[in-house]
């Protein structure tokens, strides 16, 4: 009976040595405030980092990024609370993940708040930078979600996210332009306005920003996307 018991102590000991490495192997370790573990960053990473930067030392906000094309849970949510645990974030950090899942073959994106933060980020502001984000993310867009993302948490921060910029006094202005080119009546005039027209976020009123990208057959596609509420489009 006694060295049945000493077999069963070491078989289960030994699992739970397995378990724990095989976690510490799938989990990526923490390198700092960005960690790229799937490349798309390239050189956006430096004005990336100077972007968390000066939203940790005006805001007292730490955003922590993570890229990964692996998901040892292949479940995004899961994959996001074990890593806030394994990296032992603290009250004050955002984490963003953005992952892409084996089975699905498609890029998710989760974001975990610290407790201190959770009161400092309206819910309906982060869905709709999330359905923002999704629109990326679809047609695999990475660089271009994590840089909006962290554009976003920014605007949110300083109270501006989903609002027009200060420049631009709302639908006065646009009526104004409007106005104008109805009593001039000019088609080169009407043109120029409809263009001046594109350049803004329907949705917000924000000035879009234009990105270019490339799909598998080389083609290359540009489209605008609105910093401040995600919008996006085609060109």
């Amino acid at each position: 009976m006694r060295v049945a018991n000493l077999v069963c102590a070491l078989v289960v000991s030994g699992a739970v040595l397995v378990s724990a490495q095989d976690e510490e192997l799938v989990l990526p370790r923490q390198m700092g405030a960005i960690n790229d573990y799937a490349a798309v960053l390239g050189s956006a990473r430096t004005e990336l980092e100077a972007r968390l930067e000066t939203i940790k030392e005006n805001f007292n906000v730490r955003i922590v990024l993570l890229a990964s094309i692996y998901d040892p849970f292949d479940n995004a949510a899961l994959y996001a609370q074990k890593i806030w645990e394994s990296w032992k974030l603290g009250d004050d950090t955002v984490l963003l993940v953005f992952v892409k899942e084996q089975t699905l073959n498609r890029w998710e994106f989760e974001l975990r708040l610290g407790s201190a933060l959770r009161e400092r980020f309206l819910e309906e502001h982060l869905e709709r930078m999330r359905a923002g984000l999704k629109y990326h993310l679809e047609r695999k867009h990475i660089k271009t979600a994590i840089e909006e993302s962290v554009r976003a948490l920014q605007a949110m921060l300083e109270g501006s996210y989903g609002q027009p910029p200060p420049s631009v006094s709302g639908g006065r202005f646009f009526l104004w332009i409007w106005v104008l080119a109805g009593l001039v009546g000019l088609g080169g005039l009407a043109w120029g306005v409809r263009a001046l027209l594109r350049s803004y976020c329907p949705r917000c009123g924000a000035r879009l920003r234009s990105y270019n990208t490339y799909t598998r057959q080389g083609v290359r596609v540009a489209y605008r996307s609105c910093p401040r509420c995600g919008y996006s489009r085609l060109r």
